[in-house]
């Protein structure tokens, strides 16, 4: 049957006859065709219920259609949309859509904060019922008293932090908090209004676990209806590396993989610009404007996610112009300054973390500060002590290292334990020192010392809060004052490769081994710009942005500047007792 001749069959019925079971019973399929064309083309359903009001002067542009019916069809949906989108007026619509299609649902939406959430649900539900009377007639306003308890039940709630509407068919829409309270509540659909500001363990351990009741018509579940476990995710553009960006590659790569239940959306400010929604010249003054900042719009108004945290304790500009170094380095090279010398950064890791190791060249110069220069990169998988031991040991060899910076706080101490014993290589049976502890001022090393000793080999790191600040605020200096390099790209070095003669020579294994010292050092800047800063009394404390992302590089990259930054101190102070510059000659 044509729309045409749906849409007159249901108007006819429903302005000349009276609706009741018997009558409903005998166009039962005609109607359940008219409401599944509905829920595929829920604009359409829009259109037929302001139709039903003359004076309704309501109506969709091209793109809203678009965006209901993709939100309507598909189970995983993730919008990118900059301001004056109408992103949240479609997004509730759409809700109040399903509620009216689907019976006996239950929705929800969520935001950083409740009040947040449940002011922009009932703003939008009192906007979208002025605008569309119909849908205010699917919702019961009043209350109802039970006659048999005498209690009066709200159906339709609002408050300054709980919101909740209750329509005529079952179905209800409510905001939730984005907290532990929420738990145990059971909804089959539901939108995460502002993505970027929901915390990530709250969001996988809390709130996506509502969805895991199905919706149920007569007893029974389909499997295929879209709406049960359906998420819409709102946004403006955040940033890289953090969970809301993640999402948005997870559910993209949904779409790729099953095209029938994902689908990602995005658009720029030229979009309601064009619509007449936003105003042209405003977006002109807004980049005119003295105190415009070029990220901040890309963000806001470009739906250009940038590759920081906001507020984030290195500058990724900074880091990216001292990525220069074109190979890294498997043995010492002191041709072109032979004081140059090499300290080792380790990180301890155990039980599902990695020991990191980095190598650092120091040329010392002989004005200023040396140049530090993160030469190499070594990750270890959670392995015994005395496997990562023999590791470390060869790794100082192989570099003739002046000093190894250990993590000696919690676990590293069992690491430290087989440092300061001989070893032999069980892989080729070599010989491998125990290494000589340079802090040892309370002698507790001391007495494992033989005469195969590596004196003061290992400096062993107790970090805390003072010591903390003063190695982040080391780091940051000598990063902005150009004094630290890291190696270029991995991509740039993937090219480089392409074009050289050894690369047609290599298997995929060896061009892995090749790159990954370049793939660890992307995954150390990430780390970086993953950190941001909080202050506590006179402390530096960097927090990570997102927790899936470690800082075990960087614990092991700072702990060897700071070997670096007592050399320098040290320099300075004998300097400053240099008597010669006091005697005089007659």
């Amino acid at each position: 049957m044509a729309l045409k001749d749906l849409l007159e069959y249901n108007e006819s019925k429903q302005v000349r006859e009276t609706v009741d079971r018997e009558r409903i019973r005998q166009d039962k399929e005609r109607l359940e065709e008219l409401i599944s064309f509905w829920r595929c083309y829920p604009d359409i359903f829009v259109d037929y219920l302001c139709s039903l009001n003359p004076d309704n002067t309501f109506h969709f542009f091209y793109y809203q259609r678009v965006y209901l019916r993709a939100v309507m069809r598909y189970k995983y949906t993730f919008c990118t949309f900059p301001r004056a989108f109408s992103k949240s007026f479609l997004a509730v619509l759409c809700l109040m859509i399903k509620c009216i299609l689907y019976p006996g649902c239950r929705i929800f939406t969520v935001a950083g904060g409740k009040e947040q959430s449940a002011s922009i649900l009932q703003a939008k539900v009192d906007e979208l019922c002025r605008l569309i009377p119909a849908l205010a007639n699917e919702i019961i306003w009043d209350t109802r008293t039970n006659n048999k308890t005498s209690i009066i039940k709200a159906k339709t709630r609002t408050t300054r932090d709980s919101v909740i509407y209750t329509f005529k068919n079952g179905s209800s829409l409510e905001n939730v908090a984005a907290s532990e309270k929420t738990r145990g509540q059971r909804f089959q659909a539901g939108l995460m209004e502002e993505v970027v500001g929901i915390d990530q363990d709250i969001l996988n351990e809390v709130i996506l676990p509502l969805m895991n009741v199905e919706r149920r018509v007569n007893g029974f579940v389909d499997p295929n209806e879209p709406l049960n476990q359906s998420q819409i995710y709102i946004t403006t553009a955040g940033y890289k590396n953090t969970f809301s960006y993640d999402k948005l590659i997870q559910i993209l790569c949904q779409s790729a993989v099953n095209p029938d239940k994902a689908i990602v959306l995005g658009g720029s400010w030229r979009i309601p610009v064009m619509e007449g929604l936003l105003n042209r010249n405003f977006v002109a003054d807004l980049r005119m404007d003295g105190t415009f900042n070029e990220a901040s719009f890309e963000r806001e108004y470009e739906s250009l996610w940038a590759g920081a945290v906001e507020g984030a304790f290195f500058d990724p500009d900074r880091i990216d112009k001292r990525r220069t170094l074109q190979l890294p380095e498997k043995e010492p090279n002191k041709r072109n300054n032979p004081s140059t010398y090499y300290v080792l950064g380790v990180d301890v890791g155990r039980h599902g973390c990695t020991s990191e190791v980095i190598v650092i060249k120091v040329a010392p110069a002989r004005t200023g500060v040396p140049l530090k220069e993160i030469v190499n990169l070594y990750s270890f998988d959670e392995e015994h002590f005395g496997l990562q031991a023999i590791k470390i040991k060869r790794i100082y060899q192989q570099y003739h290292c002046k000093i190894a910076v250990i993590d000696a706080n919690g676990l590293g101490t069992g690491l430290v334990d087989f440092l300061i014993t001989d070893q032999t290589d069980p892989d080729t049976g070599e010989f491998l020192p125990n290494l000589g502890v340079y802090n040892d001022d309370e002698g507790k090393y001391k007495k494992f010392e033989t005469e195969d000793t590596i004196p003061k080999a290992m400096y062993l790191m107790k970090a805390n809060a003072p010591l903390n600040t003063e190695m982040y605020a080391y780091c940051q200096s000598q990063l902005n004052a150009g004094k630290i390099r890291f190696l270029i790209d991995e991509n740039v070095a993937k090219n480089k490769l392409a074009g050289q003669a050894q690369s047609k020579r290599m298997t995929a294994g060896e061009r892995a081994a090749y790159l990954q010292p370049y793939v660890m050092t992307s995954i150390l800047r990430e780390q970086m710009l993953n950190l941001i800063e909080e202050t506590e009394n006179l402390n530096i404390i960097l927090k990570q942005a997102t927790r899936k992302i470690k800082k075990d590089k960087f614990s092991a990259l700072i702990y060897g500047l700071y070997w670096c930054k007592l050399e320098e101190d040290k320099g300075a102070r004998r300097k400053k007792r240099d008597l010669s510059k006091l005697m005089l000659f007659s």
